[in-house]
């Protein structure tokens, strides 16, 4: 369970925000964890990427996917939200290693579902199901996920690019959708997450090449505004952000003073708060791990 210290940052986060928060913590070496609703489902938003990044690699290491081929980038591959490839000129030839680059450290959607779609949304899934992680369920594309949660039907051809975008930008969100149905919609829960990048970080599920690029990349993340934001200066963090509406999370390795620990946080319900609000909560609630595996 949390400890006090935890324990007083979530309770903080609640009367900030009105929000649901999960955290699961483990310390890789001494085996000490934090445990809170660590085991509630919560939807994964961008976080997504990193079950995904794991099936990439996995194929990766039993020679299906090539990360040095170069992918077309067509009209057709854009996806509205976070990333760049959507304001690029059609004709760019990104290698599969580019896009995972871009997927995880700057969240690009395009890149994302070029490669979701290549590995297989059922691979994912079977993957996690094999690897026991029974609270991770990733059946939407980023496409399919920001057309549903603004009204909107992937499969209609007049629901267009366009107009996906300038509902995401207005916020005009659809409560309804299947992206806010932890039934239909891309879920997990901290102690999967954890989980996941525990086995990654013991190179149980990849190769040792495919283990260190996977942690490369997550080390190069750029939006750092939870997990090690309130962390002290220099410390290494291999990790991924999500978000969406009221859903908040970042799940990562952090590479502390002690020794590196595994450590997801999931929010989701903020009825009050603004995006840098709550972000600076819920790095409140990551320091009072950090101080908590450091004693």
């Amino acid at each position: 369970m949390a400890e006090s210290g935890v324990m007083s940052t979530i309770q903080d986060f609640t009367a900030q925000t009105g929000g649901m928060v999960g955290v699961a913590a483990k310390h890789l070496e001494t085996d000490k964890r934090v445990s809170y609703n660590a085991d509630t489902v919560f939807f994964t938003a961008s976080t997504l990427k990193v079950p995904l990044l794991v099936e990439l690699y996995r194929q990766v290491d039993a020679g299906i996917i090539d990360v040095n081929q170069r992918i077309d980038l067509t009209d057709a591959l854009r996806v509205p939200g976070s990333g760049v490839l959507k304001e690029l000129a059609a004709g760019l030839q990104p290698t599969v290693h580019d896009l995972a680059m871009l997927m995880i450290i700057i969240s690009d959607n395009s890149a994302t579902d070029i490669l979701y779609n290549r590995v297989g949304g059922d691979n994912i899934n079977n993957t996690m199901r094999q690897l026991g992680l029974t609270h991770t369920h990733i059946p939407m594309t980023c496409r399919e996920l920001l057309y549903s949660i603004t009204g909107l039907d992937t499969e209609n051809p007049a629901h267009t690019y366009q107009a996906a975008s300038d509902r995401l930008k207005k916020q005009e969100f659809v409560l309804a959708g299947d992206g806010f149905s932890e039934d239909k919609s891309d879920v997990s829960s901290p102690s999967d997450m954890c989980r996941l990048l525990e086995l990654i970080y013991d190179g149980d599920i990849l190769s040792l090449q495919s283990r260190e690029a996977v942690l490369d990349i997550l080390k190069r993340q750029q939006l750092s505004t939870v997990i090690p934001h309130a962390l002290p200066p220099g410390t290494v963090v291999a990790h991924k952000t999500g978000s969406y509406h009221n859903i908040r999370c970042d799940v990562g390795i952090v590479f502390s003073h002690t020794g590196p620990y595994t450590v997801a946080i999931m929010a989701k319900q903020m009825t009050a708060g603004n995006r840098l609000g709550v972000d600076a909560s819920l790095a409140a609630v990551s320091k009072a791990v950090y101080d908590e595996f450091a004693g």
